[in-house]
């Protein structure tokens, strides 16, 4: 490369000067130097032992104090510890274990106690049925006094509700309906509303209909639910509708209950009602009492209150005597069977005893009220498990499942109902407890509330109280001891920073040559306080640190295109991509032992043979540079995706040449590691005298490959090399490839070629069509992840909670229009910051995220296949607006000292400032992801020709878009459809939270691509007339932000259109030369009059770099919000400007005459130019 310093005519007398310190490489001066110096590695262990000598006898007498007075703290401190919280320890198991016992006793006794009250009911109804109605059987029979009977029983087990449900055969059903509805024993339903009226439980809601919703939905009219049912009953399967049982029977039907309600449940049948159909059945059929699963409703409270949940509360009213809300929490069914007789041998179930029980009224007041934390977990060994916390008197649901603390789980008591036997109903026998159904059990737990209640803070307190004795002189000590570790720290930190430093900067012998130097003068001074002084210069009269390597190889690797390449990007994109490519070959680098000399811009330079002689060393380079060619292929092409179209377009050239260097440190300023020599100089000019894609070794380079065995990797050049002070050198191209493909001989000294000879010998040509569909594939994806990231911006700023919108637009949608001449971006909202999220860690749904990249793939589709207006094009202007866009969203402020204090301090500030800098630019997603789109949009379905042409071709296309602005509007229209289909509904959703960000989008998109059409004088008037009106000196205020926010969003697609012309050279050329050759297409088809472009070419750029883009340019850096992409652009233009003036005509010459080739006979035309 011709920009690197390196001069032949000093070289020649650096490589033979006596001075010259040898330090490696083939020189004989380092293994004869002074035998008694140290290496660096010898000077670090000796810096070790000198700390290790300073602060051996502080760090004893830290270790004797620290250990004696933790170990007095921990002693004394633990004893008393101990001794106290066992105490504690065992007071808590006592309390608890007395508190369990009561808990268990109490839980068995709802089946020995409680439920033998529901059993001694069970016997009444038996003996009612047996003495009382001896003229009637079952199941006839309404046993008298009903709730009266049944007003005690409910006290005494404890449940919410009893009922009577006796067995119907099937036989009996026409008779049993009569009876139940029409027979005096019926009246015993409104003898129980008069009885509870007398006792007032009619304030408690007892009247409330738990059969409202079946009343209002019945749809039989046989089916009367006026008071009692006339028929036996079901709901259907949404348990909404009530309908008359349809089964053929035997049914078990509600009948007498209590509590009683205005609409009972009365003829309900119970074998179908999937609550109690297989509790039931159980119960009848063994003739056993069943205790049934766990029943839920949610808090009648709550607005998810269901029917159950009022029934529920109202029960409960009416057990305390007062206004109750039910918490859910479980309830149970329990049934008993009623027999026939009292003969156990004879007996049989005619009926059942059902009620309904609440676990937690069980344990209200069996603990004191000062006994805290008893956690009881209720498991019917089934499905159903429930949690209770008791504190007091009072249980607490804690939630369904096994809730309680597993650290207390070893101290866990369980009671079951499989101890129980039969349930007491006054008999000699009792009735059986059912144990193959689920059977209960309770188990009691301590908790963490029951600990922190009855633990004290006496034992920490004694233990604070006994470390505060050590804990002043201990601190002190600790302190000092710190500083001193502190002191040490930086000392040895700074110490190995330096040795890193000079180590990346030098090799490794050069570098401990360095470090031994400074200490053979000062052995005390650290090594950092050495290479200071060495930096500092402080080293006059000392020798040289330099060497002559006899046998090496250097190579330069240049990036082609790099510079055209970097003139369209943001400098943050080119520096990612350097590095990535840099950091790739330092590790190649490092595998290989190439030693990295430096990088100077898009230039590579690496030596090896030393600072260690390699016999092999240009083998060694020849495959470093192979794999380097392989590498940068992979980098670019991992990163396009990122970095945008043409970045697999980038290229390396090489060059290789082996010879003798000088090397050594050369000081000053800044002390760096430098080569000097004919060698480097000559592989300088390998490099720029090479081609693209290509590695050029020297004649010299190539002797050594070729007696290495490596001939079949060189090819030589067919022309000759005239090199700058060299002459003219024959050269070679050099391929690795394994001799077999060369079509050559094994070796005779046997030696089996590496993998990497057959690195290059894979490469598979792409034809030309692959290799398009490819690179048409790679826009389309960058596209996408560009506008990917725009989108996640406008979701990282929506409310998580925001509502869908009507997103449609009834009116018929015609650009012209709709110009507006401001548009008004959202206003800064100062909470706005608090809630946004990271955009970066939005996850878009793979839905919304599939149906941006198809609408990209089908746009990018639309384009046809101009030279110049083409999907490619589209990318590049897209490119340039993402690059203004960034210097907008991220610029230069000039503020003053109080701004950049409150901007620091405040982030709503900071964002406040950048808002109104930018007119509200930076803070709108919605426009940041508008005006990129409309930079893909912009040119869709362009026919190639002139909107005056295409008004001749088309006049019904014309008469519709009001002949204005045709492919403009047209290209609008056409996408606008397409992002419109429901092909994209979830990618608008996603985009938009309400119906004002729509339309706002659409305002900006029809502003931005009808600004592309630069010829039409009507908008170019209007245009002018804006500009003067928002940078007037009398302009201010909100509205006036809004036009200037217009103004700049267009300014930027305007720009971005003819960015060719704002770009390097060669970016100005490539797309100058599309251009030519489409308007040459338009000609010679008779599309654009009468006058070819070759003859208004030349004067035509010059007048429209006069009279457009350098007026452009200079607007930009107008509008004060571009910073230096302004300036960048303005000199590009004008050195573009300059350039064309000065080889315009000839390069109009060479358009031509390329046209005739392509157009002429064996021409294919195609316009996949470079």
């Amino acid at each position: 490369m011709n920009s690197m310093s390196y001069n032949s005519d000093s070289d020649d007398k650096s490589s033979t000067n006596g001075s010259v310190l040898h330090v490696g490489g083939g020189s004989s001066n380092l293994s004869t130097s002074n035998a008694t110096s140290m290496s660096g590695q010898e000077l670090l262990e000796e810096k070790d032992k000198m700390f290790q000598t300073e602060s051996r006898q502080v760090v004893k007498l830290k270790r004797v104090v620290l250990l004696i007075m933790v170990l007095a703290a921990i002693g004394i401190s633990s004893c008393v510890y101990v001794v106290m919280s066992q105490a504690q320890k065992k007071q808590q198991e006592g309390l608890y274990y007395s508190a369990s016992a009561k808990l268990l006793s109490t839980f068995q006794e709802i089946a020995t106690n409680r439920l033998a009250a529901l059993g001694s009911l069970s016997a009444q109804t038996t003996a009612y049925a047996i003495d009382g109605q001896a003229n009637k059987t079952w199941p006839f029979v309404a046993v008298s006094w009903w709730q009266q009977r049944c007003h005690t029983i409910l006290s005494l087990s404890g449940a919410l509700y009893i009922r009577l449900n006796p067995f119907i055969p099937s036989e009996l059903r026409a008779e049993w309906e009569k009876y139940s509805f029409n027979s005096t024993d019926a009246a015993w339903h409104a003898e129980g509303l008069d009885y509870q009226k007398a006792l007032g439980f009619d304030k408690f809601g007892f009247q409330f209909d738990p059969t409202k919703v079946v009343e209002r939905t019945t749809i039989e009219p046989e089916l009367i639910l006026n008071g009692l049912a006339n028929h036996i009953y079901r709901l259907d399967e949404e348990k909404i509708n009530a309908i008359i049982e349809p089964s053929t029977g035997p049914y078990l039907v509600g009948w007498q209950m209590s509590p009683v309600f205005v609409r009972t449940l009365g003829n309900r049948n119970l074998l179908t009602d999937p609550e109690s159909a297989d509790t039931s059945k159980i119960a009848f059929d063994t003739g056993t009492a069943v205790v049934g699963g766990m029943e839920y409703a949610p808090d009648s409270t709550s607005v998810n209150a269901s029917q159950q949940s009022s029934f529920y509360s109202s029960l409960l009213s009416i057990q305390r005597r007062k206004s109750t809300a039910y918490i859910s929490t479980p309830v149970t069914r329990v049934f008993l069977p009623v027999w026939s007789t009292f003969d156990r041998d004879t007996r049989k179930p005619v009926a059942l005893l059902s009620a309904l029980i609440r676990w937690e009224s069980y344990f209200v007041n069996v603990l004191p009220e000062d006994l805290r934390g008893i956690t009881i977990v209720l498991d019917n060994q089934c499905e159903d498990v429930y949690t209770f916390s008791i504190s007091g008197r009072e249980p607490t649901p804690v939630g369904l499942g096994d809730l309680h603390d597993p650290k207390f789980s070893r101290f866990g008591r369980m009671a079951s109902f499989d101890d129980i036997d039969a349930i007491d109903d006054g008999s000699h026998y009792g009735v059986p407890l059912n144990h193959d159904n689920c059977t209960y059990t309770m188990t009691s737990y301590p908790s963490q509330e029951m600990v922190n209640e009855y633990q004290t803070n006496l034992p920490a307190l004694v233990t604070l109280a006994v470390a505060l004795v050590f804990a002043f002189t201990l601190g002190m000590f600790l302190l000092y001891d710190k500083l001193v570790e502190r002191r040490q720290t930086l000392v040895l930190r700074r110490a190995e920073q330096t040795t890193a430093i000079v180590q990346s900067l030098f090799p490794k012998k050069v570098a401990e040559k360095l470090i031994q130097q400074k200490h053979n003068n000062d052995i005390l001074a650290s090594t950092n306080q050495k290479l200071n002084k060495f930096l500092e210069g402080d080293e006059q009269g000392k020798s040289c640190l330099a060497d002559l390597f006899p046998a090496c190889t250097v190579l330069f690797a240049d990036i082609s295109g790099f510079t055209a390449w970097s003139s369209t990007r943001d400098p943050s994109q080119v520096f990612h991509l350097l590095e990535s490519i840099y950091n790739a070959f330092d590790a190649l680098a490092k595998a290989r032992k190439v030693f990295k000399v430096e990088t100077i811009g898009d230039c590579y330079v690496a030596v090896t043979g030393l600072p260690d002689p390699q016999p092999n060393h240009a083998v060694i380079m020849a495959r470093f540079a192979s794999e380097c060619m392989i590498k940068l292929k992979e980098v670019t092409q991992m990163l396009e995706i990122t970095l945008g179209p043409d970045t697999t377009s980038l290229s390396m050239r090489v060059g290789l040449h082996s010879g003798p260097v000088t090397a050594g440190v050369l000081r000053g300023a800044k002390s760096r590691f430098q080569l000097f020599g004919d060698t480097v100089n000559t592989a300088s000019r390998m490099e720029s005298t090479g081609e693209r894609e290509k590695i050029q070794v020297s004649q010299e380079t190539a002797n050594m490959l070729t007696v290495a065995g490596k001939s079949h990797w060189l090819t030589p050049r067919k022309d000759t090399v005239n090199a700058k002070g060299k002459g003219v050198l024959q050269t070679y191209w050099l391929r690795l490839q394994s001799k077999q493909s060369a079509g050559s001989i094994a070796s005779s000294g046997g030696t089996q070629s590496s993998d990497t000879d057959a690195l290059l010998d894979a490469d598979v040509p792409i034809d030309d069509s692959t290799e398009a569909a490819l690179k048409h594939d790679r826009k389309v994806d960058w596209m996408t992840e560009l506008l990917g990231d725009f989108l996640k911006q406008i979701v990282a700023k929506q409310p998580k909670d925001r509502a869908l919108e009507d997103l449609e637009m009834s009116e018929e949608l015609i650009g012209i229009n709709e110009i507006v001449e401001a548009i008004s971006l959202p206003r800064f909202d100062a909470n706005a910051p608090t809630e946004e999220r990271d955009w970066r860690t939005i996850q878009v749904h793979p839905v919304v995220s599939q149906q941006l990249r198809d609408l990209v793939s089908i746009i990018a589709s639309m384009y046809r296949n101009n030279p110049f207006h083409n999907f490619e094009h589209a990318c590049h202007v897209t490119m340039s607006i993402a690059k203004h866009l960034k210097r907008i969203v991220t610029p230069d402020l000039d503020i003053n000292e109080d701004e950049k204090k409150a901007c620091s301090k405040n982030k709503s500030a900071a964002l406040a400032l950048l808002h109104d800098y930018t007119h509200g630019i930076n803070s709108d997603a919605i426009a940041h992801f508008a005006i990129i789109f409309s930079g893909l949009i912009h040119d869709v379905d362009h026919r190639g020709i002139s909107n005056a042409q295409l008004e001749k071709e088309e006049p019904a296309l014309a008469k519709h878009f009001q002949h204005k602005s045709l492919a403009e509007q047209n290209s609008l229209e056409i996408a606008w459809t397409l992002f419109m289909s429901d092909q994209f509904t979830e990618l608008r959703q996603c985009l938009f939270c309400t119906k004002d960000d729509f339309l706002r989008f659409r305002s900006l998109l029809v502003n931005q691509v009808m600004a592309t059409d630069i010829f039409d004088k009507e908008l170019n008037a209007l245009r002018k007339a804006r500009w003067d009106k928002a940078w007037s000196e009398q302009a201010s205020g909100y509205d006036m932000d809004a036009l200037r926010a217009t103004i700049v969003l267009e300014h930027i697609i305007q720009a971005s259109d003819v960015a060719h012309t704002m770009q390097h050279w060669h970016i100005y050329r490539k797309w100058n030369r599309l251009l030519f050759h489409e308007m040459m297409i338009a000609f010679r088809a008779g599309r654009l009059g009468t006058v070819a472009p070759s003859a208004f070419w030349y004067q035509g750029e010059l007048g429209f770099f006069d009279g457009y883009i350098i007026p452009l340019a200079k607007k930009l850096k107008d509008c004060k919000v571009f910073g230096v992409n302004s300036d960048e652009c303005l000199n590009y233009a004008m050195r573009n400007r300059a350039e064309w003036e000065v080889r315009g005509e000839e390069i109009v010459s060479e358009l031509v005459r390329e046209f005739a080739d392509m157009d002429g006979p064996g021409g294919d035309a195609q316009y996949s130019f470079v």
